[in-house]
């Protein structure tokens, strides 16, 4: 393995991950970290709700890798903020965060200092039925921008990609629009091939590096409307 040229992206198995695999493996040698096996040789195969069996695993591996893309995540259960269960709440939680957390750690231990976390508008604005999403997608950006804050030396930046035509956003819109109205825009609004996301991303991600901002839309961005 190229060790200057190596990429760490979470859930690149399926959906804008799988994606990300395509554009990223054109440079760099991927290490995949999600449920299944990507098409690289670099796979580390653990359901990121196992948090002590993803740390054990992370203990095992030592990739060395300049980047990290924190991909991977759910939106766990839907429905009305009192209707769902702790258990429901602590597994999106696991999954959206503190495996995250876990990830940065032994990212940074094997040499790692940029990294992506693939954002949401949800982290910013509550949705109809969306406790699970909106409250751990939330704590994911503000974890990222305090690791920013309290290592300044490193690099981490927060990219939204907008709607995209995945698995998530299939079951949006099956989603009842009586009982939860803001799917609404989800029917209103087309959804863009992942593909896409992920080209510009790859293309542009070193330019976001040099720049100021923390968090980058890629729909503000002019490569997205051409």
């Amino acid at each position: 393995m190229n060790n200057n040229r190596a990429v760490v992206i979470t859930g690149a198995s399926s959906g804008l991950g799988k994606c990300l695999y395509k554009s990223f493996s054109k440079s760099h040698n991927v290490i995949n970290i999600s449920r299944s096996f990507s098409g690289g040789e670099n796979n580390i195969v653990i359901d990121l709700i196992d948090l002590s069996g993803l740390k054990q695993k992370l203990k095992l591996k030592k990739f060395k890798h300049d980047l990290c893309i924190l991909n991977a995540g759910t939106m766990g259960s839907v429905g009305p903020a009192c209707q769902i269960s702790d258990e429901e709440f602590l597994d999106a939680l696991k999954i959206n965060v503190l495996a995250n957390k876990i990830i940065i750690g032994w990212s940074i231990s094997n040499g790692c200092k940029y990294f992506i976390g693939i954002s949401s508008g949800a982290a910013t604005k509550n949705y109809d039925g969306w406790l699970n999403y909106c409250v751990t997608k939330s704590a994911f950006r503000s974890m990222l921008l305090q690791y920013q804050k309290d290592l300044p030396k490193l690099n981490f930046k927060l990219v939204s990609p907008g709607i995209l035509s995945t698995g998530m956003n299939k079951k949006i819109r099956a989603l009842d629009v009586s009982v939860f109205p803001d799917m609404n825009k989800f029917h209103q609004k087309p959804a863009t091939d992942p593909q896409k996301a992920s080209d510009l991303i790859y293309q542009k991600y070193r330019d976001y590096f040099s720049s100021g901002k923390s968090e980058i839309d890629l729909r503000n961005e002019v490569e997205w409307r051409d």
